[in-house]
């Protein structure tokens, strides 16, 4: 049986300088896909960044994806609304040649390239994609 587990919940109060999850989908004893997302202390900014977002090789191009997305965004939002701040918007870094499919994945989200970053990654540049919430 399908199941999304969020370690810790959205309304949890962070004691760190910032709020840190992973959200995971299980299907029993089996990992399925997994994403980290992180917010600054600061909840009045109303930035999270995405860590990583991935989803096992096996379990590609069937909706895991998309069904975890969709779980994180509903987290980062249920964690900013706790915090009585709107979730403004979403960002996450992928690397330009080896991360095609991951970024294509993102522009059907509504995330756009915003910045680059280079010489930091041999060979690559690393791109910026970010998602704007009304």
């Amino acid at each position: 049986m399908l199941e999304i587990i969020c370690d810790p919940p959205a309304r949890s109060k962070s004691v760190d300088c910032c709020f840190l999850q992973t959200v995971r989908m299980v299907d029993g004893d089996d990992l399925i896909a997994q994403a980290r997302w992180q917010a600054a202390s600061d909840p009045a900014q109303g930035v999270a960044q995405l860590l990583e977002l991935w989803v096992s090789p096996t379990r590609r191009r069937q909706g895991y994806g998309r069904k975890l997305m969709d779980a994180v965004t509903a987290q980062a939002m249920e964690h900013f609304r706790s915090r009585r701040s709107p979730l403004r918007r979403m960002w996450m870094a992928v690397e330009q040649k080896q991360q095609v499919n991951g970024r294509s994945f993102l522009m059907q989200f509504g995330f756009n390239h915003v910045g680059t970053v280079s010489e930091l990654l041999k060979d690559e540049d690393l791109l910026v994609y970010m998602r704007t919430f009304n």
